[in-house]
């Protein structure tokens, strides 16, 4: 299949799970999610296309937005607050939503997740004390939550603010020592657990701009080696964004993606987020940071 025409039809499946409501479901028939219609809001951004339908979701967006600026995942679930940083990403990706996306930042810097000092006898090798951001309220702080948070406060302009900072610190924390992270543990009962490519990746994009080069280089190193076996929406996709961060390019990475999505033939349609994902991968070769804070 010609290339490009893989790609329109990956954004006409996207487009065709938007709502009359505004935003977009995760499948076919669906109802709203804030995360699904986040990232096809960046999808759509990317490619420059269907630009009335990532309004209407921003605008979908913006009301499921509650009093203290978080985007829950569903109704009747606000402890769930995780979509938030993607709703900011989308607001700054169209533009003109400055008052939610202040409120959307201002709870991200308020809101602490749970973390304790660190006992003598932990089963943890991590520091357990150093803020990131949560999944749920009132948890513990993970890499991927921590990772967009900084991402979404970086694009409203909270990239000098202690908070982040902290949590910059804490992904640093949770560094393998042979490079890359995995969901967030270190070592449990003193053994060293392995790193995942989309963890890594994603802490290759939050860190950028904060860290050296030196301090993340066995972690590039083991991106670069996992890439090339990659081939699930998921991994692959954070992998070239965590390279693509660091201006790390890998030759044939267009072919791969369209692989990847040639794959829904065997396994079927990927949700709403996957295929976004590939989207703005293809479209911006893997530097996801580049629509993230083009704005």
């Amino acid at each position: 299949m010609d290339q490009d025409k893989l790609i329109s039809e990956s954004i006409e499946t996207i487009a065709g799970r938007s709502l009359k409501e505004g935003g977009f479901a995760q499948r076919q028939n669906g109802r709203f999610r804030p995360d699904a219609t986040a990232w096809s809001i960046l999808a759509l951004s990317a490619g420059k296309i269907h630009g009335d339908l990532a309004e209407n979701g921003c605008i979908r967006l913006a009301a499921s937005q509650l009093a203290d600026g978080r985007i829950p995942v569903a109704e009747n679930l606000e402890s769930s607050y995780w979509p938030t940083p993607l709703a900011v990403l989308a607001w700054k990706s169209v533009g003109g939503f400055e008052n939610e996306i202040k409120r959307a930042a201002g709870f991200l810097l308020k809101t602490p997740g749970f973390h304790f000092t660190k006992e003598k006898n932990s089963p943890y090798g991590h520091d357990t004390a150093i803020r990131g951001w949560s999944w749920i309220e009132n948890t513990h702080s993970w890499i991927e939550p921590t990772s967009m948070a900084i991402l979404a406060l970086k694009a409203a302009g909270k990239d000098g603010h202690g908070r982040v900072w902290e949590a910059v610190r804490m992904i640093m924390n949770r560094k393998l020592s042979a490079g890359g992270w995995n969901y967030g543990n270190t070592t449990v009962f003193n053994r060293e657990l392995s790193p995942t490519p989309e963890h890594t990746g994603q802490a290759l994009c939050a860190l950028s701009g904060f860290v050296q080069h030196s301090e993340i280089a066995k972690s590039i190193d083991y991106l670069v080696k996992e890439i090339s076996i990659l081939q699930t929406p998921l991994s692959l996709c954070w992998g070239l964004f965590g390279l693509g961060a660091w201006s790390v390019k890998i030759k044939g990475s267009r072919g791969r993606i369209l692989n990847s999505l040639s794959l829904q033939q065997r396994y079927g349609p990927y949700d709403t987020t996957l295929l976004s994902q590939l989207v703005i991968a293809y479209n911006t070769e893997g530097d996801l940071l580049r629509i993230l804070m083009a704005s």
